[in-house]
């Protein structure tokens, strides 16, 4: 129990650093932890007094590292001219850019950088070559409710040029590049096979947006997440036979452990060594030191230290979603069972692990795959006996047999496709009906009635303050026009003549990106859609569709007045020579969407708004032109 404190302590200090920032006064915040540590080891206090002890000075040691974490990674290169960086690890497709990670030569403040698919794949030691200019503005939210520059840790720039410095290395690196890659060009427009791929290899660019959008809304999209589950089922496939490989080369129990985590150390690389892949494996190593030591392991313990350790490593995992969410759904599975009760069943674990990870999809996406029991009911066993052991196999004859060697595992990955499409259709629970029922639930638990099957209190009381959290309340008032995009192609919103709704011309945006934006902008739903090319072209149809599904397609008559089409545009140009991103937000006003709050653009005058807009139209056609 000492040990469980200690790293609760430090974990949640670290979370509270990261969040609040950088710690008032740290050198005597360390010294009253360096105080109270001394006080717990040379007085003779109670044993719990000292671990209280303990604790508190973790607790603050952690709120001094992960505020220290949460500051700018130091400047960023300025100026004209090119910049030398070197790439770490190994790039990842996503489809029309690919990102990689890159920092100055000799270490430094790491970038993640997104460039032209033609130039990867890249692979750590690779040095490349890029405009200054294009790492003056990191990637931030280009419009209300745009999640593209949130969470990832590190700041994101949009490279538009790259040129590599000298031969590619080899390597481990560089053949993880070399599958991703490949895998990525392969299985392309094949829904089923690039489900596998998605949830073997860690690429989830290999699905369309839709099929993406319609496994989160089913409580799916953990399987192409390459989550903790993926990384665990890995593990207890290859611990046995490399556990008794290792006894008999050498028969030391040591060489069969560290035989064992080998390929799962690999196989994280290679799917990126995403939060909950990182953590499923310090699990794993963590109960393989238990068995060497010949310790038994305690559940909650064990993942407590791990995810201490994570956050020592990368305090800012802790405001990921993933992280959160993984820890969340592991502390359902390892918790206790009461003495003598028998281990709860699969639908009971995924009813209780659907309610442990709703607060944290209300706060973070506004929503919760309350349909994720029965999804995972079905597709958790599938996936698991099915999908990923057939896709891993298929993985390793990819050599010989080629995309063909997938096939087996993508019958599976089209059931549960299938079954997402399905519930995806389903009415969409809101956040006061979800705060309702956790409060019958606590109601239930107060006086003691079926407390077996209910999720814990804690998880009621957290539901409903997250529900209450992410409800809209009162909306606020649509401007009278608003536009996103680039300066030459770009949508249109205006308020229609219902109350509340919205009138669209030329969406631009991705289906599954509007119901974010429409909320953000104060609209219950969208009345009318029209385009400039045809009747009916297929990205109308296609949000039409999507806001159909997701109940804000409520179409009404009535004309719709949109601004002429000039002024919106040099608006745009102005936005996006201020932002200095290829994605932009104006509304009426003037105003222009940086860094998730809206700023004037009068206030840089009629001149200097026109001559950023002239440049920023020379440098479209210039690039425009070089393509």
């Amino acid at each position: 129990m000492t040990t469980l404190a200690l790293a609760l302590a430090f974990a949640a200090g670290t979370t509270l650093g990261v969040v609040l920032g950088p710690a008032p006064l740290a050198p005597a915040i360390l010294a009253v932890a360096a105080v109270l540590v001394a006080a717990g080891l040379l007085s003779r206090l109670d044993a719990r007094i000292q671990a209280w002890c303990g604790a508190l000075a973790l607790g603050l040691c952690g709120w001094v590292h992960g505020g220290a974490a949460g500051m700018p990674p130091g400047p960023f290169p300025a100026g004209e001219g090119l910049v030398l960086l070197e790439v770490r690890g190994a790039s990842m497709p996503g489809g029309v850019r690919c990102a990689l990670q890159v920092e100055p030569p000799g270490g430094g403040p790491r970038w993640r950088l997104e460039v032209d698919p033609a130039r990867c794949p890249l692979s750590s030691g690779q040095q490349v070559w890029v405009q200054a200019g294009d790492l003056s503005a990191p990637a931030t939210s280009r419009w209300p409710g745009d999640r593209a520059g949130r969470g990832r840790g590190e700041p994101s720039f949009d490279a538009l040029s790259l040129w590599t410095a000298g031969p590619a290395p080899r390597g481990y690196w560089a053949e993880v590049a070399a599958i991703r890659h490949a895998a990525d060009a392969a299985v392309r427009g094949d829904p089923a096979r690039g489900f596998v791929v998605a949830a073997v290899l860690g690429l989830p660019a290999t699905l369309p947006p839709a099929t993406r959008a319609e496994l989160r809304r089913a409580g799916l999209g953990h399987l192409v997440a390459v989550s903790g589950m993926n990384v665990a089922v890995a593990a207890l496939l290859l611990r046995g036979p490399l556990l008794r490989l290792g006894l008999a080369l050498g028969g030391s129990l040591a060489l069969g452990c560290a035989l064992a985590g080998l390929p799962v150390a690999a196989y994280v690389g290679l799917t990126g060594a995403a939060a909950p892949a990182v953590r499923a494996a310090v699990m794993f190593a963590l109960v393989q030191l238990g068995a060497l030591c010949g310790r038994p392991t305690h559940g909650l313990t064990t993942l407590a230290l791990a995810a201490a350790l994570l956050l020592a490593w990368r305090p800012v995992w802790a405001v990921d979603p993933g992280f959160q969410l993984s820890l969340a759904a592991m502390a359902v599975l390892v918790r206790p069972t009461a003495p003598g009760a028998a281990p709860p069943g699969l639908l009971a674990q995924s009813w209780q692990v659907t309610w442990a990870t709703c607060p944290i999809g209300l706060v973070h996406f506004g929503q919760a795959a309350v349909w994720g029991v029965l999804a995972n009911l079905i597709a958790v066993p599938v996936f698991t006996l099915w999908v990923l052991p057939a896709g891993a196999l298929g993985c390793l004859l990819w050599p010989w047999l080629g995309v063909d060697a997938l096939a087996p595992a993508a019958w599976g990955g089209r059931l549960v496709l299938d079954l997402a499409a399905l519930l995806a259709r389903a009415p969409e629970i809101s956040a006061e009906w979800l705060a309702i029922a956790a409060g019958v639930m606590l109601g239930l638990h107060l006086f003691g009635r079926g407390r077996a099957l209910l999720p814990g209190p804690w998880i009621c009381g957290a539901t409903i303050v997250a529900a209450l959290w992410s409800s809209p309340g009162d909306r606020s008032t649509p401007p009278a026009w608003f536009a996103v995009g680039g300066a030459r192609e770009h949508a249109l919103v205006v308020p229609a003549s219902a109350a509340g709704l919205a009138c669209v011309r030329d969406p631009g945006l991705a289906p599954e990106q509007w119901p974010a934006l429409l909320a953000a902008l104060g609209y219950a739903g969208v009345a009318r859609i029209d385009a400039n090319r045809g009747e009916d072209p297929p990205h109308v149809a296609a949000l039409r569709e999507h806001l159909q599904r997701v109940g804000l397609w409520r179409p009404e008559s009535g004309a719709c007045v949109y601004p002429e089409r000039a002024p919106v545009r040099a608006l745009l140009r102005a936005c996006l020579a201020r932002t200095g991103q290829r994605w932009a937000a104006v509304r009426a006003g003037g105003e222009c969407f940086v860094a998730d709050r809206w700023e004037g653009l009068a206030s840089d005058g009629p001149v200097a708004a026109a001559l950023r807009g002239a440049w920023q139209g020379l440098r479209e056609r210039i690039d425009w032109r070089a393509r």
